[in-house]
């Protein structure tokens, strides 16, 4: 069947997460990418964060006295990094602007999100693991979460040019319209594959041809195209997804995340944002929960 034009226009106007970090730069770089092929535009934010230097300076005259001067000068810092950063990469005639807000990381994105109207948000990010993991979640994880528009998580640099395939784990669920939308634009912008993928846990019983059958079912259910279908076992859904993509070359991974809060998060977590934070590929993401 001949793939359906979708309008690519949900992808205009880029916002990238910036502390000029080399993550940062990949994350920058792919946002062009994305801008020069669309008539987009990227928007890069820095947060200023004065928390750690509130709590850590508990003195006689701490810091958080003169706010305005710190603030003042940081913004100053921020603006002085924002040329050399920009300098050093070809911006490919799209429009950039910077912007600098004071807050906590996660909430002052958010708000940077609906102040700016932002289509897309771009986040460079080296991965969490561990403790700190358990404890804390990534701030990546967190904007995963709760972004009302979709969110790509960047490892390295990927040309955007080479990427060909588009790896959409599923359960076989017939109530994923919003989900399934932004990925088949998702598929249009890059005229990719889009490869269905189910992981069979050892707790389903299910027999492989018969999952097989029901993904397929799905993707008739959706009028998808240009779609190859696959189901694979493994031990946890993470392992399975990690491994199908490293075994795929010139791919990116799309997951939607249902924005889990309170202790269902703290103990499970979202696999997107698992994934997101142990992959070495770059993660595409929508939260269905931000949207209710």
């Amino acid at each position: 069947m001949t793939r359906k034009t979708i309008n690519r226009t949900t992808m205009k106007k880029i916002l990238v997460p910036c502390d000029f970090s080399d993550s940062a730069r990949q994350a920058y770089k792919f946002a062009i990418d994305i801008a020069a092929a669309n008539g987009g535009e990227v928007i890069l934010v820095k947060v200023i964060d004065l928390t750690p230097v509130y709590v850590e300076s508990l003195d006689s005259n701490p810091y958080y006295l003169h706010v305005t001067s710190v603030l003042k000068e940081l913004e100053e810092d921020a603006w002085n990094d924002f040329e050399v950063f920009t300098k050093a990469i070809d911006a490919k005639n799209v429009k950039v602007t910077f912007v600098t807000e004071q807050g906590t990381v996660c909430r002052t994105l958010l708000n940077q999100i609906h102040k700016q109207e932002a289509d897309l948000v771009v986040m460079g990010t080296h991965g969490v693991h561990g403790l700190k993991e358990f404890l804390l979640g990534s701030n990546n994880g967190k904007i995963v979460q709760c972004a009302p528009v979709p969110v790509f998580v960047i490892h390295h640099a990927q040309s955007f040019s080479r990427i060909k395939n588009i790896i959409f784990p599923t359960e076989i669920d017939l109530t994923q319209n919003a989900i399934v939308e932004k990925i088949k634009a998702l598929q249009s912008f890059f005229n990719a594959t889009l490869h269905l993928l189910y992981i069979k846990t050892p707790v389903n019983d299910d027999k492989m041809a018969e999952l097989e059958m029901s993904l397929r079912n799905m993707a008739r259910f959706y009028d998808l195209n240009e779609f190859t279908v696959n189901v694979r076992e493994q031990n946890s859904e993470e392992e399975g997804i990690l491994k199908f993509a490293t075994d795929l070359s010139n791919s990116i991974i799309a997951m939607g995340t249902h924005g889990n809060k309170g202790l269902k998060h703290f103990i499970a977590g979202s696999i997107a944002e698992s994934v997101a934070n142990h992959s070495g590929e770059t993660i595409w993401t929508y939260s269905i929960g931000a949207q209710q």
